[in-house]
């Protein structure tokens, strides 16, 4: 069984959830963390770790690359090496609804996957116009 936990400063994480929901349905696999000004790393960890309530395979996806909730989240994935544990930054409406799209897969292929796709859920429209003329 996967479970997902969406780790970003401020509020964003909550919100991406609730987004993702909006389009997806209920997300009872999935679980929010939000992290505070007032906040430090031991407090994430805390947080992360106590979120991990089930024996599970765990996707954690951050908000940026080495902030804090990215950080508190591969300290924890390093301090639990028995459990199967990922983390993945950038996370992104998009990659939120791909895994959850794929929580019946292996951990490893959902990682491969979103990894994979990230690239294409950033478009620019000019970019994107002249690409379309170019194939015309």
């Amino acid at each position: 069984m996967n479970k997902v936990i969406l780790v970003a400063h401020g509020k964003l994480a909550h919100e991406m959830k609730k987004s993702a929901e909006m389009i997806f349905g209920t997300l009872p696999d999935f679980e929010s963390i939000e992290f505070l000004k007032e906040e430090g790393l031991d407090t994430i960890q805390e947080k992360v770790a106590g979120a991990m309530k089930e024996d599970a395979s765990y996707l954690i996806l951050t908000d940026l690359f080495c902030g804090t909730p990215y950080n508190a989240s591969c300290a924890v994935a390093m301090k639990n090496p028995e459990r199967e544990i990922d983390v993945i930054s950038g996370m992104s409406l998009p990659i939120v609804l791909e895994a959850a799209s794929m929580l019946g897969s292996s951990l490893t292929e959902i990682v491969n996957h979103v990894t994979k796709i990230s690239c294409d859920t950033v478009k620019a429209f000019k970019q994107q116009v002249i690409e379309e003329e170019e194939d015309l």
